[in-house]
């Protein structure tokens, strides 16, 4: 369509300079004729016949596509200058004798082959003597010839500075618009949600839309996940306290005496605490990513806040046959933090430390200040963390490839430790340490101190 327009506008664009060109010559042709006719009067009327014959030639009129005649008054042809090379131009049939009409000019022109024109005009003189001038338009033609070329040549550069974005818009542009709706339409028909978008050789624009795409059906698919691994999850967590609930009151309904009854009535309650706890747990993960995890903040030390965690748990290193090691700095500072909140995050880390570290390995828990930000590392010599276990162990209901059914946990700690301290307006990352094992941080903002 594009093209069709371009070759339109091209051809309509040819047509009228071409028209124009002809009309300005043949006006231009005219005013020629007009001119020479009134010079060669007035050379007549003052010099005669040799006058005007030495002017014509001199100036090389016959060179160049023009020829003159003059008439006496008695009707004799004392001039009769034709073109030799070009036999076919001559003079029109025309009566010689013509009425005196001194103020009268007669313009006769005569169509020739190749679309050469002759244009003739004659002038009657006072003492009834008659001038014929012509010329023709070869040299117009010649001139309409060269910017023909000149417009051809345009149109080309035109063509190809039109054509070149419209083959580039279409590489660049349409070819990865049709991908894309290919893709979408593959995408929802299949539902799969591992395809994506390729847009390596788009523009800058429709990468930038590519990428975000891609990141929607990301999240999309991290969403999906989550969703049937917590499906997968909270069904087989919540079946066994939810068995153990009817079985001890369906003995609480059959109990012999009351404190029989109680007992199990006692059972039943710590079930529905485990339920709740973890149903409590997957909504403080839902409001720390939303943003509004409601915390209690106080003012503590950092430091206390460390050796406590590490006291709570030396006694379980003792018995894992760990080698547990804490690391103080020498300066300590405060912070405006939930306590409750910052140390479930990092028992979460130390539990995992503790279940992934064999017996006769270490760990440490260490703290660190770093200009406006406290961190806090927690390093084990256990197997480490595969490259795609980097990111996906902070999903929801996601394990590390290293965990194994004995390994407790059902994917919501680090979730958790992540929602906490982004609503402390702090983060949590891992990576594998280079002398083996893994190392786990948190970093939260502490109050400086004047």
């Amino acid at each position: 369509m594009t093209l069709g327009v371009v070759t339109v506008a091209m051809a309509m664009m040819w047509f009228l300079t071409t028209w124009t060109l002809r009309r300005s010559f043949d006006d231009v042709g005219r005013a020629v004729i007009l001119d020479d006719l009134g010079e060669y009067g007035e050379l007549y009327t003052q010099g005669g016949v040799d006058a005007v014959s030495r002017l014509f030639f001199a100036g090389g009129h016959d060179e160049h596509n023009q020829i003159l005649r003059l008439i006496d008054p008695t009707g004799e042809i004392r001039i009769d200058v034709l073109i030799p090379e070009q036999p076919e131009i001559q003079w029109p049939d025309l009566d010689l004798t013509w009425p005196n009409q001194e103020t009268k000019i007669d313009w006769i022109r005569t169509r020739l082959s190749g679309g050469v024109k002759l244009t003739v005009g004659r002038r009657q003189l006072p003492d009834g003597a008659q001038i014929w001038f012509g010329r023709t338009n070869q040299s117009d033609l010649a001139a309409i010839d060269g910017v023909h070329r000149l417009i051809l040549f345009a149109m080309l550069i035109t063509a190809l500075l039109s054509i070149g974005p419209i083959l580039w818009f279409a590489a660049r542009v349409l070819r990865p618009v049709h991908a894309f709706m290919k893709s979408a339409e593959d995408l929802a028909r299949e539902g799969s949600l591992l395809q994506r978008l390729e847009t390596s050789d788009a523009i800058p624009e429709l990468q930038q839309f590519s990428s975000s795409f891609n990141a929607s059906l990301d999240r999309v698919q991290t969403l999906t996940e989550e969703l049937e691994a917590a499906n997968d999850q909270l069904a087989h967590e919540l079946r066994t306290p939810l068995a153990r609930i009817r079985g001890n009151i369906e003995r609480i309904l059959k109990a012999p005496d009351a404190a029989s009854g109680k007992n199990h009535a006692v059972h039943a309650i710590e079930e529905i605490e485990r339920a709740t706890e973890l149903i409590q747990r997957i909504l403080s993960i839902r409001a720390g990513d939303s943003g509004v995890m409601k915390l209690q903040r106080q003012t503590l030390s950092v430091s206390d806040l460390v050796r406590t965690t590490f006291e709570l748990y030396s006694a379980s290193a003792e018995e894992d046959s760990l080698d547990f090691q804490l690391h103080l700095p020498s300066q300590d500072h405060l912070a405006s933090i939930d306590r409750q909140r910052l140390q479930q995050a990092l028992c979460n880390l130390l539990d995992n430390a503790f279940a992934y570290t064999p017996p006769g390995g270490r760990v440490d828990l260490s703290l660190t200040f770093h200009q406006d930000m406290a961190e806090i590392r927690v390093r084990d010599t256990g197997p480490g963390l595969k490259e795609e276990d980097l990111q996906r162990i902070w999903r929801r209901f996601m394990r590390g490839t290293a965990a194994s059914a004995e390994t407790p946990g059902i994917g919501l700690g680090l979730s958790l430790v992540r929602a906490v301290l982004k609503a402390h307006q702090g983060e949590a990352d891992a990576r594998n340490h280079p002398e083996g094992g893994a190392e786990f941080w948190i970093r939260f903002p502490y109050l400086n101190q004047p």
